[in-house]
């Protein structure tokens, strides 16, 4: 009788531990979907910064090209690239310039 009480509860435990083993796969499985489901969601983050990078760089291209630095050099100071006219005598300078500020020192 009691090799098969033994053997019973034997048996109930190696039920329980299977019943336990069997909780945790499915734990460790759903953790691992739940895991891989944030890294492609990071993954998508990581393109769309990539994207508004590369758009930006475009735009910092365009911004610093020197064809549009000469023509607003051009609109909004007057001065033409190659020209003579470029370069103001000294005595001109202080009439373009604004006069220097008094330092509150």
């Amino acid at each position: 009788m009691a090799k098969a009480q033994l053997t019973r509860w034997l048996q109930i435990g190696a039920a329980v531990l299977v019943a336990a083993l069997a909780i945790g796969l499915y734990k460790a499985k759903t953790d691992a979907a739940r895991t891989q489901s944030h890294v492609r969601q990071l993954e998508r983050q990581i393109e769309e910064r990539e994207a508004d990078l590369r758009a930006l760089r475009a735009e910092i291209a365009h911004l610093e090209s020197p064809a549009r630095v000469e023509q607003l050099a051009e609109d909004h100071l007057g001065a033409v690239v190659g020209s003579e006219g470029a370069a103001l005598p000294e005595s001109a300078i202080d009439q373009r310039l604004p006069a220097p500020r008094a330092s509150n020192e």
